[in-house]
């Protein structure tokens, strides 16, 4: 059953592929991606009221946080709000 968290996290990305993201302090290497989508923002859900425009493109990968570590599915959104000044990483859901 997937999480919901929709937290800030710092991702190194290329246009075409995520390496790796820090989620809570800690670093989770991407092993593959799954899928990946585009969406558009629905603008009267955003917590702070403030009416959001624009998409988000949505990667679900395989990621773990170490060699040892168990392998989990990420879902990572990349924001692209007209209103903001630059493109923000959020982490939408966990799954089991």
């Amino acid at each position: 059953m997937p999480r919901r968290y929709d937290e800030p996290v710092e991702v190194a990305a290329s246009p075409d592929a995520l390496s790796a993201f820090i989620w809570r302090g800690r670093l989770y290497a991407v092993r593959s991606v799954v899928d990946r989508w585009t969406e558009r923002r629905s603008w009267w859900q955003d917590p702070t009221g403030a009416p959001r425009a624009g998409e988000r493109t949505v990667w679900r990968v395989e990621a773990s946080a170490g060699r040892l570590a168990g392998t989990g599915v990420y879902d990572i959104g990349l924001d692209t709000d007209l209103a903001a000044d630059a493109p923000t990483w959020t982490l939408l859901r966990v799954q089991d």
